[in-house]
């Protein structure tokens, strides 16, 4: 069992057993109910915007409003379905993982485990590229793929 710390302010850690991940980390977090009835409060004041828009008398105002509408309600269709599709499971099987990805984000070395069934775990914090390269050496040991 190999076992990597994430950054200190993270407070967990990743520990790579021998037919399994498992993650300790602060994913859990997350509230799902507040992140589906997100969505349908900007539909909601989208339709309001784009309505007062069309009532508006000013030319200006009318152009304004019914665009900020309009962004208004595609804003979930672009934010929202991404994170739909996130797991925040603590401990993952081998045989679930389809892939593993590395991504730098502002400075921040972030990993995707892909599933099988299509979702993603992501892990934020990783300390360095050298924490990286042994759970890639990991996941090439057991046959699973490796992006970057």
């Amino acid at each position: 069992m190999k076992n990597i710390k994430l950054k200190s302010f993270a407070n967990g850690d990743i520990n790579l057993k021998e037919n399994s991940v498992e993650i300790n980390d602060n994913s859990s977090r997350m509230n799902k109910t507040l992140f589906i009835i997100y969505p349908f409060l900007f539909l909601i004041f989208g339709i309001y915007q784009i309505y007062s828009g069309i009532v508006s008398e000013r030319e200006i105002q009318m152009i304004l409003r019914i665009i900020s509408g309009i962004l208004l309600i595609s804003l979930p269709a672009m934010l929202y379905h991404s994170n739909f599709v996130r797991t925040n499971k603590k401990e993952i099987e081998l045989t679930e993982i389809k892939n593993v990805k590395m991504k730098k984000l502002f400075g921040g070395i972030l990993v995707d485990f892909k599933l099988k069934d299509n979702s993603t775990r992501r892990v934020y914090n990783i300390k360095n590229i050298s924490d990286w390269n042994m759970i890639k050496n990991y996941m090439a040991e057991r046959n699973i793929v490796c992006l970057n």
